[in-house]
């Protein structure tokens, strides 16, 4: 829902490389010291040797260059420069969808968002729970303390892949490239982490009401937003942090297409949208425009963010029945089970089974990717 805090590792990410070959003349089998002929070939070997030597400082010299060169703008050079053998992102279930959560019962918003380690506290409970793992898990950051590297493998050894949100900073300090040491580095870093993760910067950035949207959009607005996340993207690509997954992510109260960076620049469009008024046709009001709209981009969807409150076992039942028929290209939910401006955490009270029927959920085998199916 909004901006979290992290402590911050930098993981050192070495891409340096190599390796001076020298290669001399061979021993020399000439008797005769003074012979002209013995001089000719001392020279020509000589001559030979220089010109190697010459074309392996020509070769680091144009490798040096190309490394301190800025990163590409186009996507066709980004994934060029990518290293052969690059880390995988996340599968795309074929027929099926993750099914995940934040996890921070109760707690408000900041206290809930300020350190991962609290949710991860929770995570073996409520694995326990609902009896099986949850597929992805929300890490809410802040732009200049990125998630630690060591936190994020804390998470895989359930199987469980992280979605993290990575809160905006001004989108013009990016652009004009003040902000690069820091965006490689976390490239570098979830590069060295190697498993799938979902990136999902700046969502709902077409909250343009709200403080947090408003102060990093500054006077560029959504083209700035545009240029931003292109920067970004760029950025991780060239790094050849290809277990990356870029998720664009506006509020379903609008279709954001202002701010949409381009098919080429995103890997899954998701949008977050909660049960607000308990209105039982809210899937097909508000959820099913904004998929259609998007879904003839051809990307996987997700549901970023989602609740509900006082109908939260009716709101849940709709969602396992619905999204496989009506939304075949959401393959990815993930419920807020904690608080914001209101309580989304689930519950189970009289007249009130919103946990038992997410436990149902997490049981239905569409919603057990990738444990179950494909």
């Amino acid at each position: 829902m909004d901006e979290t805090d992290e402590t911050d590792e930098t993981l050192g990410i070495t891409n340096a490389a190599a390796g001076d070959a020298d290669a001399g003349p061979g021993t020399r089998a000439e008797r005769v010291r003074h012979s002209r002929r013995a001089r000719r070939t001392r020279r020509l070997r000589w001559v030979m040797v220089g010109a190697a030597i010459a074309m392996v400082m020509a070769t680091a010299s144009v490798t040096r260059t190309a490394m301190a060169s800025p990163a590409p703008s186009s996507p066709a050079a980004a994934l060029a420069a990518a290293p052969a053998g690059s880390p995988s992102p996340p599968g795309i279930p074929a027929h099926s969808a993750y099914l995940g959560a934040f996890v921070a019962p109760h707690l408000a918003e900041l206290q809930a968002q300020a350190d991962v380690r609290t949710e991860l506290s929770q995570m073996g409970n409520f694995d326990g729970s609902i009896g099986r793992p949850l597929g992805l898990v929300h890490v809410y950051q802040p732009w200049n303390n990125p998630v630690k590297v060591a936190t994020l493998a804390g998470l895989a050894s359930t199987g469980v892949t992280p979605v993290i949100d990575w809160t905006c900073t001004s989108d013009a300090s990016i652009i004009n490239g003040s902000q690069d040491t820091l965006i490689t580095a976390y490239a570098d870093a979830l590069k060295g982490y190697g498993r799938p993760v979902f990136l999902r910067w700046f969502w709902e950035m077409n909250l343009v009401a709200l403080p947090r949207a408003s102060g990093c959009l500054g006077t560029l607005g959504a083209s700035g937003y545009i240029q931003a996340w292109q920067h970004i993207w760029t950025i991780f690509r060239t790094a050849g942090a290809t277990n990356v997954a870029f998720v664009w992510c506006p509020s379903i109260y609008s279709l954001g297409t202002t701010y949409y960076p381009g098919d080429s620049y995103v890997d899954w469009i998701g949008w977050d949208g909660y049960d607000r008024k308990q209105d039982p046709a809210m899937l097909t009001s508000q959820f099913l425009p904004f998929y259609n709209n998007w879904v003839t981009h051809g990307k996987p969807m997700m549901i970023g963010e989602t609740g509900a409150t006082i109908d939260q076992a009716t709101y849940l039942a709709q969602l396992t029945a619905v999204l496989p028929v009506t939304f075949p290209q959401v393959h990815a939910v993930l419920y807020y089970d904690s608080k914001s401006n209101s309580d989304w955490t689930l519950v189970d009270t009289p007249g009130q089974l919103g946990f038992t029927q997410f436990v149902a959920m997490a049981q239905t085998p569409y919603f057990e990717f990738p444990f179950v199916g494909s």
